[in-house]
């Protein structure tokens, strides 16, 4: 499968504290390089931490990333409506934008063929536990941009959660979930 990114992929990804941003960072970083891509992750907390915003900046490059900062993401994974409003002058036409239209209204971006909104909250709850609406997103993202590899997400969830495998079995469940979302 040919990938749909450019060279080099800026992916955000914004919500609150507690909504698993930083691990969907983590994860989708560590499946980069399992893919031998180089890739950088920043994250950042609100001074409120569970609760309040966070965001995470990853970057996937199939060669050396200069810089890990970006001012313009390729794709924007959007969680809550106060991280839409605080990151939506920074897309530009071509960014793919997903939100959560469990917590984001879809009508404050302009109309676009870029822009995704899928329930998460409702279809991770569907799971048995909202706690994996990043899951669902991932594999949302994964689907629509092809920026890994769902086998490699895979297997860095298989690694990461070796130990557990009740919350293995569901967070492979809830990417499988937002990997089916049309």
């Amino acid at each position: 499968m040919k990938r749909k990114t450019s060279k080099e992929a800026k992916i955000l990804v914004a919500g609150f504290g507690g909504q698993g941003i930083m691990f969907f960072g983590k994860i989708i970083s560590l499946a980069a390089i399992l893919e031998n891509r180089q890739t950088t992750y920043i994250r950042s907390y609100g001074a409120e931490m569970r609760g309040g915003t966070a965001h995470c900046q990853v970057k996937i490059s199939d060669r050396d990333i200069a810089s890990p900062i970006f001012a313009h993401p390729t794709f924007a994974v959007i969680m809550n409506q106060p991280s839409l409003d605080k990151f939506k002058n920074h897309f530009t036409n071509d960014t793919i934008v997903i939100l959560n239209s469990s917590l984001v209204k879809k009508n404050a971006l302009p109309e676009s063929k870029n822009v995704f909104a899928y329930a998460f909250n409702e279809l991770a709850d569907e799971l048995g536990d909202i706690k994996i609406a990043n899951m669902v997103a991932l594999g949302a993202l994964i689907r629509i941009t092809e920026v890994v590899k769902k086998k490699s997400v895979e297997e860095v969830l298989k690694n990461y959660f070796s130990s557990k495998p009740p919350l293995l079995k569901l967070n492979i469940k809830a990417l499988e979930k937002g990997w089916q979302i049309n």
